[in-house]
């Protein structure tokens, strides 16, 4: 009896020494929950210095609404942007007639023409672009004034094969995590965006918000502000973005 009663004080005396004391301490509050994707997407997109740095096209001061013409995606940094995708899609604000794409390795073009109301098309070529070359988007318009065709163009180059093979073989798994999860395509899209955002691939970013089709009201509010980008002040002089 007597090991049997030390055996029960230990016990006890354990147990006392290993619980945290409360009385005196304040109740932690609730963890914050995770921020949405489209939230961070919104947020990475839209800062107060946002990476994507669209175009003005025209090269005379006659070109005037509608023919203000801003190519958002690929867009021109200070270097030339990278690309992983090899049907990349093109996001531009204005109305323009058509656009071209030329592999400036090779001289070979694809033309597309669009309407006037039109301000997004994806690459639709007989080829996907190939990996490691330089291409240059142009999109044509008319001035307003003079009735002239003219154009504005944008230089991106479409990412290595060995390095474009590690991100796809990333995206597959994280869509494979995703939908064992019973994720939606919308939330696979935009965690493959915040995949992108984090590996700085803008125009892969913008594609895969635009890729949803049935969107949320929180996307679509998003998708309609991306024309803002065009109000940089290194464009317009404004410095009004989204807030």
């Amino acid at each position: 009896m007597n090991k049997l009663l030390f055996h029960t004080l230990s016990l006890s005396v354990i147990a006392l020494s290993t619980t945290p004391v409360l009385s005196n301490q304040p109740i932690p509050t609730q963890p914050k929950q995770p921020q949405s994707f489209i939230s961070w997407i919104s947020q990475a997109i839209f800062k107060k210095e946002p990476p994507i740095r669209p175009r003005k096209g025209g090269s005379r001061p006659t070109v005037r609404n509608p023919n203000d013409i801003c190519m958002i995606s690929p867009d021109k940094p200070e270097t030339t942007r990278i690309v992983w995708s090899d049907r990349p899609l093109f996001i531009w604000q204005g109305q323009v007639n058509k656009i071209v794409l030329l592999n400036k390795n090779t001289g070979k073009k694809w033309t597309q023409p669009v309407t006037e109301t039109q301000n997004i098309s994806t690459y639709t070529g007989d080829e996907p672009l190939q990996p490691g070359q330089t291409y240059e988007w142009r999109v044509f318009f008319e001035d307003s004034l003079s009735k002239e065709e003219l154009s504005s163009g944008v230089n991106f180059q479409v990412m290595e094969a060995q390095q474009s093979d590690r991100i796809t073989a990333d995206l597959q798994i994280l869509e494979k995590q995703l939908k064992a999860e019973n994720k939606d395509t919308e939330a696979i899209a935009l965690a493959k965006a915040k995949y992108f955002a984090e590996n700085q691939l803008w125009s892969d970013v913008l594609q895969q918000v635009y890729s949803v089709q049935f969107r949320s009201d929180e996307l679509q509010k998003t998708i309609k502000n991306i024309d803002k980008l065009c109000d940089l002040p290194n464009l317009s002089g404004n410095n009004s973005l989204i807030r």
